[in-house]
């Protein structure tokens, strides 16, 4: 699960940062898994997380983290 997890954060991460310039990133991080008081437990995104490890700074998952964090998702 962690891989697969891992690969759809990234794609759909990825397309919605760098493909819409971050303006459908607050629509699309709390579908992953992304919220305003962190990564979700038993989420896609805290399953490609715990795949990882630590992660870089910068990298697509830190990028959702920040983006729903700063934006007002449940």
């Amino acid at each position: 699960m962690g891989l697969l997890a891992a690969l759809v954060v990234n794609a759909v991460g990825g397309a919605v940062i760098y493909g819409t310039g971050g303006l459908l990133t607050p629509l699309v991080a709390p579908m992953l898994g992304f919220s305003s008081a962190g990564i979700a437990a038993g989420s896609t995104a805290a399953a490609a997380q715990a795949y990882y490890g630590n992660l870089v700074a910068g990298s697509i998952v830190s990028q959702l983290t920040a983006a729903a964090m700063v934006a007002p998702t449940p």
